[in-house]
């Protein structure tokens, strides 16, 4: 689940985000709370599966209004109940005291893709409770729970009907206001299932029937806002007033931008909104600009008053801002701008009377999960480096110094890590790329090693498995291989319906990623007859274009299907025919796209693969693997495809994340370096690859 999307990948450009599937059994849940480890015991080894499968995260933190205490979620999988257990924990900002376990946090909240999303608890204005929407019992619903921060007693605090979604407190603190999801109606489902279902552009088939009747509930679904007094225990349904507290009225502050704009000269396309506390001013992410003159895809952050007259662009000269928030009074915004290359974001703060930008810090470690205290002085949030877990700690804005409150897993203090190095470069169309060089513990200079190079995101944050957490780089590197972390860099603009220009979508990071193989061999590091390729999702996609149209690999492993090709345009639906549209792709496939078809898939080019290779897919994804994988097989080229039972586009079941870490790191080890594991349980594993390579060697 880490990192995945952390650095997103701009899914929505490659993958319908509404669309996705939805998990049909909700994984293992363990009420037995994460226990927090003071010490590290036992002597220095290398890292195991089990070790990055087993890490403890953070899933949100909140410093009290009085700066003295720091509320956490913590995160686990549990494997032996293939599973996860939570906590939540409490520890003074003082940084003397151990932090006190308040007992589970209940059930993860899980995104539509299956990655453990974070949220943060909130506090009472005078710092004597804390609250956090959770579940404690799966068939409960989702409700906003109370902790008592001198008993440690906790209770549910709302009882309304159906799931809260999300809530926040109303300007006063006396009340908190909630997005509540009402249960479908089971007699139209009943009615559907008996009369049939007709078809439309808006479902995926290829996710199959589960992901198709979950897309029409999801439809018919229907929400409400509900209030509850504080004071008075009452809940009811909410006012106008109290419902644009909650969600501000994008379309409102969108008028009122295009209003203030009447020439069209400054164009805003706003897709979140954050209001002041005073309800005055809002800050305002904007899609990206396709008329951005330097071709790379660059999102403004903007600082709005209500009546769009005063508008100022916060950080021009950024990629992004990945973090924004108010000052507890509402006089300062302060927000975190990146150039996305995978370096630590810059911390700024912006006075929003006279709107002068200044630099609070810029940090060289990767800080996540912010919280301001009510004066402003004290900060909560993670911390983290490419060799050191996330921990939790308070930094003094002014100084820029922080303190460590808690180390959530101190056992990675005796585990031995590979160092890691940047390296970057610009390739043939003038984009760049970036990456983590991972060598392994007790590098021996001037010795080829063999190369694992992962997909698609990296950055300075700590390195697990790559995106989508399917590829154990430092298990890779601790198995004696060097690992190229890989990075395609800034996404880039296209011109719509230009193929040859939208082809340089995997064109350029199949460029980047022979320019990165070619230097590390042109350094003496990397053994070039043994050249490994993972990636999912988008890295699925640029791993099937580059092994399809380049000899640089000689094995390689895809998680998810990258699915572009014209067989699985026939079963996408209407939302991806509006991409290969976008692409250059659109209409039959034997029409006038077929040209085009053929310079792309792979399932299409499969006589040209040479690589070895392994294929982990979810139940509700494979269909888009089958292609590629009927293509070699009917070829005689070694592929092997393995489907997990009720997974989603991010696989989040630990026994079928360790089960792939451990297959993965097989797979290079035999057709990288001809090496076995010699366990008894993985003799039908071999016997299969042994197969496999006889039968290709014979064709």
């Amino acid at each position: 689940m880490r990192r995945s999307l952390l650095w997103v990948c701009l899914l929505a450009a490659f993958l319908p985000v509404e669309l996705a599937a939805r998990q049909e059994t909700e994984v293992a849940f363990d009420p037995t709370p994460v226990t927090l480890p003071q010490s590290a015991t036992g002597s220095p080894r290398l890292v195991t599966s089990k070790d990055l499968l087993l890490l403890r995260e953070i899933h949100g933190c909140s410093i009290s209004p009085d700066g003295q205490w720091v509320a956490f979620v913590v995160g686990q999988a549990n494997y032996e109940k293939n599973g996860y257990r939570s906590g939540l924990f409490l520890v003074r900002t003082s940084g003397v005291e151990a932090p006190t376990s308040l007992g589970t946090a209940g059930l993860p909240h899980w995104t539509n893709f299956n990655e453990w999303e974070s949220e943060h608890p909130q506090w009472s204005k005078d710092s004597r409770m804390i609250f956090y929407r959770t579940r404690i019992k799966r068939e409960e619903t989702w409700q906003v729970w109370r902790w008592d921060v001198k008993t440690r007693a906790r209770k549910p605090l709302t009882h309304v009907p159906g799931n809260i979604a999300k809530y926040a407190f109303d300007s006063s603190g006396e009340k908190i206001v909630m997005k509540v999801e009402l249960a479908t109606n089971s007699d139209a489902d009943k009615q559907r299932l008996e009369q049939g279902i007709l078809f439309n552009d808006k479902m995926t088939p290829w996710e199959g029937m589960p992901a198709v009747l979950k897309t029409i509930r999801a439809e018919e679904s229907k929400s409400e806002v509900w209030v509850h007094e504080l004071s008075t225990g009452i809940e009811r349904m909410a006012t106008e007033a109290e419902k644009r507290s909650l969600e501000p009225d994008i379309y409102e502050w969108q008028e009122a931008f295009d209003r203030a704009s009447p020439s069209g000269s400054e164009k805003c396309h706003i897709d979140q909104i954050s209001l002041a506390p005073d309800d005055a001013y809002a800050a305002l992410t904007c899609a990206y600009d396709e008329t951005e003159p330097s071709g790379v895809m660059r999102w403004k952050f903007i600082l709005m008053s209500r009546d769009g007259q005063r508008r100022q662009e916060l950080a021009p000269e950024s990629i992004r801002v990945t973090d924004y928030w108010w000052g507890r009074d509402g006089t300062h915004l302060y927000f975190v701008s990146s150039q996305w290359d995978g370096r630590a974001g810059r911390m700024r703060v912006v006075d929003i009377e006279s709107g002068r930008v200044r630099d609070l810090f810029h940090a060289t470690e990767v800080l996540r999960q912010f919280s301001m205290d009510g004066a402003d002085r004290s900060m909560a949030c993670t911390r983290e480096t490419n060799v050191t877990p996330p921990e939790l700690v308070v930094i003094d804005p002014r100084t820029g110094t922080y303190r460590k409150l808690a180390d959530l897993n101190p056992e990675f203090r005796r585990i031995k890590l590979g160092s890691v190095e940047r390296v970057s470069g610009v390739n043939r169309f003038g984009e760049e790329w970036f990456g983590q060089l991972v060598k392994p513990p007790g590098y021996d200079e001037g010795r080829r090693y063999p190369l694992i190079v992962t997909l698609y995101r990296s950055g300075d944050y700590f390195l697990v498995g790559a995106t989508g957490n399917e590829n154990p780089i430092q298990v890779y590197a601790a198995s004696g291989f060097v690992v190229l972390s890989f990075s395609i860099g800034r996404d880039r603009l296209r011109k719509k319906g230009d193929f040859d220009n939208y082809l340089l979508n995997w064109a350029s990071p199949a460029a980047s990623l022979e320019m990165a193989v070619r230097s590390l061999v042109e350094r003496g590091i990397v053994d070039p007859k043994k050249v490994g390729l993972a990636g999912l999702s988008r890295g699925a996609d640029i791993l099937e274009y580059t092994i399809s149209h380049s000899q640089s690999f000689q094995a390689a492993i895809e998680s998810g299907p990258g699915a572009r090709d014209p067989y699985f345009f026939y079963m996408a639906g209407g939302v991806w025919h509006e991409l290969f549209a976008k692409w250059g792709l659109g209409g039959w496939p034997e029409g006038d796209a077929k040209k085009n078809w053929s310079r792309l898939a792979a399932s299409l080019n499969a006589d040209r693969i040479e690589a070895p290779l392994l294929m982990n897919s979810a139940d509700s994804e494979y269909l888009g693997n089958l292609a590629l994988y009927t293509s070699l097989e009917q070829l005689h080229k070694p592929v092997e495809l393995h489907i997990h039972v009720n997974e989603l586009h991010v696989k989040n079941q630990p026994k079928h994340r360790y089960e792939i870490y451990e297959r993965n790191v097989d797979w290079f080890r035999f057709w990288l370096e001809g090496e076995e594991d010699t366990s008894p349980e993985k003799k039908s594993q071999y016997s299969r690859w042994e197969w496999l390579r006889v039968v290709a060697s014979a064709s």
